[in-house]
């Protein structure tokens, strides 16, 4: 019996914090699955191959955990895993509204991984370090987070007040616990715990500025904080602006557009298509709601539209949820750009080879659009890969299907890199993992994916978004590069590994089941803001 089977038959007593857990876990928005037999067995391997290495080393567990090593060490796990697994592609998700799409295939005629992880042998220290924790990639993430603690939105949105505490960090020890998700948390988390070169702040589902989380006017104020730390002239943080036109009156909406337009710092605008007063959400390409929206921001120069499509978020209306709608307006609108937050992925939905009759969910749903309305690869439609890349990478075949599906029929030069942080936490762990992933040679061959080259890897990272944003990429690093941020980063780097500060990864998350479910229990009564 192999070691990974006999883990199968162990789940730890002790449940310490993973760079990159393999169970279930959610940004807040949605309720996870409860963990698998599966899940627990990798969460055992994993713990058991630290021990290990750890001991090896002579490195304290926890601190190895907290190292490039730990994260090499989980990655080798999970390619492991997918290799020796038996029933590999057979885990059926827990839901009895189950489809034919959510349903794996029961065998599989592949003789290797679909997907896998080049790590370096987790006791090689250095090696881990040089190949997992550092890069001269140019990173973009374009879906981020935080909050204002003293803003409005905790008196008029108390859903979303409660919903977003269950994010705080358990070791937090401010007298206000939404303190430890402010700005400087996201200042810290993104540009001296991470890689991360620059990002685009956005915001949860709201109706407006009472009840947002970080209204525009605080967005504009993180942007200048992030300016303030950076020599003249460059820039770490973007802005979208979320525009909800189902709620109150569309004309004012298409004020508060123009409002933003005219501040000089607007990147895009995004919607929630499946929120909406009363659970009813709306299509973009609707004429009396969405598309005075869209019509409104190409009026207004704002040639970037987004949209959060699949993972349902807790009172999503599922029939406005699909990518549809801003498949069909590419179609209408070539001078505007529009992006696909989270790829259209949904946790409920097994993401294997593209089958056009089996295409309801996930990022299947997107690839049918595209056939639908006659949108080749690297066109005017984008994909993000935020939470998807971090609910996908430790089942290595399905991370295959999802980034090889979106390389090739959305485009490689129209994936983009997002990470919801500061919602998980510093984005650092998604980085090391997204750098050492491999897409087969047995699926690039049987499905035609591109192979993950070096360069398409940097188009990822952040070469398309600075292309989908107008960021002049070597302008941009120059400028940063003198701020001294290399410098902090070496500085926060010290004090972690003195303990003097928490690792942001173990500080922030995941969220787990239990958490949310939770917080459903104690509000049973629907939430209109």
């Amino acid at each position: 019996m192999s070691r990974w089977r006999r883990r199968l038959e162990r789940v730890p007593d002790v449940a310490p914090v993973l760079p990159l857990s393999p169970e279930p876990a959610s940004n807040g928005e949605f309720v996870p699955h409860e963990p698998s037999t599966r899940d627990r067995a990798l969460r055992a391997a994993v713990l058991d191959g630290v021990e290990h290495a750890a001991r090896r080393t002579g490195i304290d567990r926890r601190a190895f955990l907290q190292s490039s090593a730990g994260v090499a060490a989980t990655l080798g796990i999970y390619s492991l895993a997918a290799c020796s697994s038996p029933d590999r592609r057979a885990t059926t998700p827990s839901t009895a509204a189950a489809t034919s799409t959510t349903r794996p295939p029961t065998t599989t005629s592949l003789d290797t991984p679909g997907g896998t992880f080049d790590v370096p042998d987790p006791e090689d220290v250095v090696a881990c370090e040089q190949e997992l924790g550092s890069g001269t990639e140019f990173i973009f993430d374009i879906h981020t987070h935080h909050v204002v603690p003293d803003g409005p939105w905790r008196q008029n949105a108390t859903r979303i007040a409660d919903m977003i505490s269950d994010l705080v960090p358990d070791g937090c020890r401010e007298a206000d616990p939404f303190r430890c998700l402010d700005r400087t948390a996201y200042l810290n988390d993104l540009f001296l715990a991470s890689d991360t070169t620059i990002a685009l702040l956005t915001d949860v589902p709201n109706s407006g500025p009472l009840d947002a989380p970080v209204p525009w006017a605080a967005k504009r104020e993180t942007r200048a904080l992030a300016n303030a730390l950076t020599v003249e002239g460059a820039s770490r943080v973007l802005l979208h602006d979320v525009i909800a036109p189902n709620f109150g009156d569309l004309q004012l909406r298409l004020d508060d557009m123009a409002a933003s337009a005219d501040t000089g710092d607007l990147a895009a605008f995004k919607v929630y298509t499946a929120w909406g007063p009363n659970g009813q959400g709306f299509e973009l390409d609707d004429p009396t709601l969405g598309i005075p929206v869209v019509e409104q921001a190409r009026r207004l120069g704002v040639r970037v539209m987004c949209g959060h499509k699949g993972l349902p978020l807790l009172e999503f209306d599922r029939d406005h949820n699909g990518p549809r709608d801003l498949v069909a307006l590419a179609t209408q609108y070539p001078d505007m750009q529009f992006v696909v937050y989270h790829g259209a992925f949904e946790r409920d939905t097994y993401e294997g080879p593209y089958d056009r009759e089996d295409a309801a969910t996930g990022i299947n749903s997107l690839v049918r659009a595209l056939e639908d309305y006659g949108v080749g690869p690297n066109q005017n439609v984008w994909a993000e890969l935020g939470t998807t890349w971090r609910e996908l990478l430790s089942d290595p075949d399905q991370a295959a299907h999802c980034v090889g599906k979106l390389l090739r029929y959305v485009g490689e030069d129209r994936v983009c890199w997002g990470t919801d942080a500061i919602w998980y936490g510093s984005p650092q762990p998604q980085i090391m993992a997204f750098r050492t992933f491999q897409i087969g040679e047995q699926f690039q061959a049987e499905y035609g994916y591109p192979a993950l080259t070096d360069n398409r890897r940097r188009k990822v990272f952040g070469l398309n978004a600075a292309a989908l944003f107008d960021v002049d990429v070597e302008a941009t690093r120059c400028a940063l590069d003198a701020d001294g941020l290399a410098a902090a980063r070496a500085e926060h780097g010290a004090l972690v590994r003195e303990g003097a500060i928490p690792v942001p990864w173990e500080a922030r998350g995941p969220i787990t089941r239990r958490e949310v479910l939770t917080w459903l229990r104690s509000r049973q009564e629907p939430w209109t803001p």
